[in-house]
C-alpha cells in the first residue's frame, strides 16, 4: 500500500514536461545571460582607459626619457667595445699561460744541461714571454678604463630612475582619483542595464509563480540573477569594502525578513487549518499534492511526518487526526484516504462515501 509505485499521483506526461519547462528555462537564460555578455562586455571601451602615464608631467618625462635614451646609447657603445675586448683578453691570457709554461720547461732543461750557449736563446725567451705578458695588460687596461666609464654612466641612470619612480608617485593620486571616478561611472552604466532585470525578476517572482508562462519568467528570473551576481557584483566600487559588505548585509536582511514573514504566515495559516473541520481541510488538499506527501511520509493535513507503532499501522495522522488510510465501502479493501478509486474493486470513492460519515478510527485485525 505504502509503495512509490501507489503514491506517485503525478502523471508521466506532467513529470516530462515539468523537467522540459526547466530545459526550456535554462536555454532562454542562456540567451538573456549570452545577449546581456555582449552588451555588458562592451561597456568598458564607452571612454579610453585611464593610464597613470596622462597625469605625469610630460615635459620633465621627456627629458628623462631623453637622457636615459643618450646615456643607454653610450652604455651600449661601451658594453660592444668589451664584448669584442673580452675574447681577446682571454686569448692573451691563455698565450701567456702557455708560454710561461713553456718557459718554465726550458729553463729546467737549460739548468740541467748548464750550456752557457743557450744565453743568447734564454733573453730571447724572456723577451718573448715578457710581450706576451704586456699585451695581457695591455687588453685588461683597456677593459678597465672602458669599465670606469661605464661606472657614471650607471649611476646617471640610476638617478634618472630614481626621478622617474618620484615624478610617477606624485602623479598616482591624480591617476587613483580618474580610475575611480571612470570604474564608478562602467559601474552605473552596469546598474542601468542590471537593475530594471533585477526589478523584473522581482515583479515576476511576486506576481507570476502561477502563470502559465511561468516558465519563461523563471528563465528571465535566472538570468537577471546570474547577471547581478556576475556581472555587477564584482564590479562595486569597493571604498574600503563598505558598498560591498553594505550589499551583502541588505541583501541578506531582506531575504531573511521575506522568509522569517513567510514562515510566520505558513505557521498562522497551518494554525488556522488545523482547526477546521477535517472534511474541510481534505478539500484544502490537492490530489497530486496529497500523493506527494504520502509518499515523503508527511501528513497531508499538517506537514508534520505520519507515525506508525511497529507492529501496527497508521490510519490516521497522530498529530492532527487527519484520515490517512480508510476501507473501500464496496470491498472492504484498505487503500489511501485520498485514492479517487478503490484499487481492488474501482468503486469511486467519492461516489461511495456520498451521504456516509468519516469512518470512525478503528483497530486493525490481527
Amino acid at each position: 500500500m505504502r509503495g512509490n509505485g501507489l503514491v506517485r499521483g503525478v502523471r508521466v506526461p506532467e513529470r516530462i514536461y515539468t523537467v522540459v519547462l526547466w530545459i526550456v528555462s535554462i536555454i532562454f537564460a542562456g540567451f538573456i545571460i549570452g545577449f546581456g555578455n555582449l552588451l555588458i562586455g562592451d561597456l568598458p571601451q564607452v571612454e579610453q582607459n585611464v593610464t597613470q602615464d596622462q597625469f605625469v608631467e610630460t615635459e620633465k618625462l621627456q627629458e628623462i626619457n631623453a637622457a636615459e635614451r643618450a646615456l643607454q646609447e653610450q652604455s651600449g657603445s661601451i658594453e660592444d667595445k668589451l664584448d669584442t675586448l673580452r675574447p681577446l683578453l682571454d686569448q692573451a691570457r691563455s698565450a701567456s699561460r702557455t708560454g710561461t709554461e713553456t718557459f718554465e720547461a726550458w729553463v729546467k732543461t737549460r739548468t740541467a744541461t748548464t750550456n752557457p750557449a743557450q744565453d743568447s736563446e734564454l733573453l730571447a725567451r724572456t723577451r718573448e714571454l715578457e710581450q706576451l705578458k704586456a699585451n695581457e695588460r695591455a687588453v685588461q687596461t683597456q677593459i678597465d678604463e672602458l669599465e670606469n666609464e661605464l661606472v657614471p654612466i650607471r649611476l646617471q641612470l640610476a638617478d634618472l630612475s630614481e626621478n622617474r619612480y618620484q615624478l610617477e608617485d606624485s602623479a598616482y593620486p591624480a591617476f587613483e582619483r580618474a580610475q575611480f571616478w571612470q570604474d564608478l561611472r562602467i559601474f552605473g552604466l552596469r546598474l542601468l542595464l542590471t537593475l530594471p532585470m533585477l526589478v523584473i525578476a522581482a515583479w515576476m517572482i511576486w506576481k507570476k509563480r502561477q502563470s502559465d508562462y511561468w516558465p519563461l519568467a523563471r528563465g528571465f528570473v535566472l538570468a537577471a540573477i546570474f547577471v547581478f551576481f556576475v556581472e555587477l557584483v564584482p564590479y562595486l566600487p569597493s571604498y574600503g569594502g563598505y558598498v560591498r559588505y553594505g550589499v551583502g548585509i541588505i541583501l541578506t536582511f531582506a531575504a531573511g525578513h521575506f522568509l522569517i514573514k513567510h514562515m510566520r504566515q505558513y505557521l498562522e495559516n497551518r494554525r488556522e487549518v488545523e482547526a477546521q473541520a477535517e472534511q474541510d481541510r481534505r478539500k484544502l488538499v490537492s490530489h497530486d499534492e496529497a500523493f506527494k506527501k504520502m509518499a515523503a511520509k508527511v501528513c497531508p493535513g499538517c506537514d508534520r511526518p505520519t507515525a506508525a507503532m511497529e507492529g501496527t499501522e497508521s490510519n490516521f495522522c497522530v498529530h492532527c487526526g487527519m484520515t490517512l488510510f480508510d476501507h473501500c465501502r464496496n470491498c472492504d479493501v484498505r487503500k489511501m484516504a485520498f485514492f479517487r478509486f478503490c484499487m481492488a474493486c474501482g468503486t469511486n470513492a467519492e461516489d461511495a462515501d456520498q451521504g456516509n460519515d468519516p469512518p470512525a478510527p478503528t483497530a486493525e485485525p490481527a
